[in-house]
This record gives C-alpha cells, structure tokens and sequence, in this order.
C-alpha cells in the first residue's frame, strides 16, 4: 500500500501521510525478505573422487507428531550436496534434529545422514536415511538408528541402533551380517581396506575401542575403558594408526593392531577435538568443536605444522540433555574433512568452507 502526499491538505497531514508511507513500506519489506542470518553446517563430506561436497545443517522439526521439517527452511535441517567444479548445489533434502554425520557412498550414487532427535515426551527418533542424490528421494531410511558407515570396498552400509549393529547390501536392502560386538556403538568405521569395522562403545566401565572383523563379526580386540566419553576415532590410511577425540584438547593415536595409546597430542583448546587423517597418512588434522580451531600435526615426529581458527567457529545443538546425561554425541559431529587430494580441508562454520592446508587461504564457501 502506498499514500500520496499531494492528498493531504496541509503541512501536518503532509507529515502523518509520509511518517505513515514509511512505515508501510518499513513492514513491507521486512515481511517480504526478513534478515535471516546464514546458518553453520554441522558435518560436512567429500565424495571419494572429490567430484562433491555435502554439508548438513542440524534444524528443528514442526513440534507435532508424526514430526518433520520446521515449515521455515531457515529452521529446518538440511542435507545438501555440491558440486567442486562449480561451486552449484546439486541437491537439497531437508530433514530435523541434531545431524552428526554426512557420508557418501563408495560409487559417488547415494549420500547419508545420521541425525539424533527425541520429541518432548522422550521418545527417540534417531534416524540413518540415504538418498539417492540423482533423485533427492531416499533409498534407505533406518528407524531409531544413529550411527553408519559405508564400507568403502563394496556395496553395504553398517547401521548401528541402540542394541544392535547390522550391514545391509545397498543394491537389495538385504542384511548381510549382525555385529554384536560393536551393537549400539556411538560410531562406526570401516577400515579402509574393508576387512574390519571400529566401534566407539559406551559400557558400565567407560567408553571403550572395539574392532571386529568383517569376515568374522565377533570382537577381534577391545581396549581399556577411558572414564570420560569420548565419540570419534578415525583409520589412518593405511589401516594401521587410529586417532581418536577427547575433551580439553586432547588427542589420542593408536595401534590398530592391539588396540594400545602410542601417543598422546595436547592441542591446548578447550573443547572435544576431532581427528582427520590427510590421505597420504603423514599428516593428522584436529577440529576443535568448542570453537573450530584447526590444527595439523606432522605423525613422524608429532610437531604442530599449521594452526588456523574460524571468526565463527562454534556451533550449538538443538538437543536438551539433563546434567546427569553423561553421554551426548551430537557434541562431537563430523565437522571437518581433507579433500581427497589432500591439498584443501572441508571446515562446516559459514555452511562450509574449503581451505588450503599449507596457507590457510579460504578458496569457497558452500551455502546459500
């Protein structure tokens, strides 16, 4: 709506008229386009061949029940998928809850999320869902699941619920094998030869290291159990080191094979710390989730290379745990990534962005 000043009669009215016109237009456009401010992805992946990038943004759902996505698309969660070449969003899902995990499958087809979610009366709704990224429509979707991986040598997916950890075949949704020694881990990998499969296991005694091997599904080592949760722990590239993260800058590295600390690196930060092997297996990145801080590590000699911080690197999740609540993953997702060249690595603060090791020069952004 907008008044013309050349119908009131005098100074006042001229005055009311256009403090009125103002104000229309004020709320016109603040109704049309309000300022909504960009929103920080809390996991992020590459594709295997680098060819694509995909970022998830933890949201709200409607508050009803069945739940779905917050009606807001700037409250909702969303899985998105990016092309490298262009810098294009390809794909776009939206889904809720907090999202601690986005992967893609071996062959480049399918990607995944892993999200964590109870509804106001304590239900939990945690969910695995893949989609098929030529579609957007999902291919998979796993109730009351919350952890996964791809093996990364054949066509199967292990899912972890709270007291079961079962591999299906992608191609017919048939389970292949149950994995009672790592059931209701906290995460999963797949080590990179595909032969075994790590469990991050939370037991009366503590939080502890399981291997089992895929040939064999019954628990091939277990480590000691450490007081203190802890949520992530990654395969270098040759199978044989494993790094996992601990609160108040601390990171441990280990022996696959017995499942012992070789070594412990203290990043002097605050928060729980997010190990990433770079591709060659020389270097180890560490991700701060108090404040997204990045540091990389040379493995031979353990000496800090590099150390590079985000203006707006903390991020917060939507689940409300008691104080009593001593186990809460959606405080540790995956939020950072080398690309698989190892040049770049993949940081999920501004939705996504993709830096260069040796200088730290920000070469993209993913968002919209």
């Amino acid at each position: 709506m907008f008044i013309s000043a050349s119908r009131c009669s005098n100074v006042l009215a001229r005055r009311i008229c256009f403090a009125m016109s103002i104000a229309l237009f004020a709320n016109t456009v603040s109704e049309a386009a309000p300022f909504v401010p960009a929103r920080d992805a809390h996991c992020v992946a590459f594709s295997p061949d680098g060819s694509l990038v995909a970022t998830g943004i933890s949201g709200l759902s409607n508050e009803e029940f069945p739940p779905r996505p917050h009606p807001n698309p700037r409250k909702c969660g969303v899985v998105q998928v990016w092309s490298m070449e262009s810098g294009k969003r390809v794909r776009r899902v939206e889904t809720f809850g907090d999202l601690t995990q986005v992967a893609f499958s071996a062959d480049n087809q399918l990607v995944a999320a892993s999200r964590l979610f109870v509804t106001a009366d304590k239900l939990q709704l945690n969910e695995v869902r893949v989609w098929n990224i030529e579609t957007g429509k999902p291919a998979y979707i796993f109730d009351r699941c919350h952890a996964f991986s791809f093996s990364p040598q054949g066509n199967a997916i292990a899912v972890a619920s709270q007291r079961r950890c079962v591999v299906y075949d992608l191609s017919s949704g048939a389970k292949l094998k149950q994995f009672p020694g790592v059931a209701g881990a906290l995460s999963l990998q797949y080590a990179p030869s595909g032969e075994r499969l790590l469990g991050v296991v939370a037991t009366d005694y503590g939080c502890e290291l399981r291997l089992c091997d895929v040939a064999n599904p019954a628990i091939q080592l277990s480590s000691s159990p450490m007081d203190e949760p802890f949520y992530t722990a990654k395969f270098s590239p040759d199978g044989n080191v494993l790094a996992s993260g601990h609160a108040a800058g601390s990171v441990l590295l280990w022996d696959a094979n017995s499942l012992t600390p070789i070594r412990r690196l203290q990043t002097g930060g605050r928060g729980l710390q997010h190990p990433f092997f770079a591709p060659a297996g020389s270097m180890l990145g560490t991700g701060d989730q108090a404040n997204g801080d990045v540091l990389f590590w040379d493995l031979i000699s353990g000496k800090e290379i590099a150390r590079y911080t985000f203006e707006k690197g903390s991020f917060h999740t939507y689940r409300l745990r008691k104080p009593d609540d001593l186990i809460a993953p959606e405080k540790d997702p995956l939020r950072f990534v080398f690309s698989p060249d190892g040049h770049s690595f993949l940081s999920a603060p501004y939705g996504g962005i993709l830096r260069q090791v040796a200088t730290g020069q920000e070469t993209r952004r993913f968002g919209d």
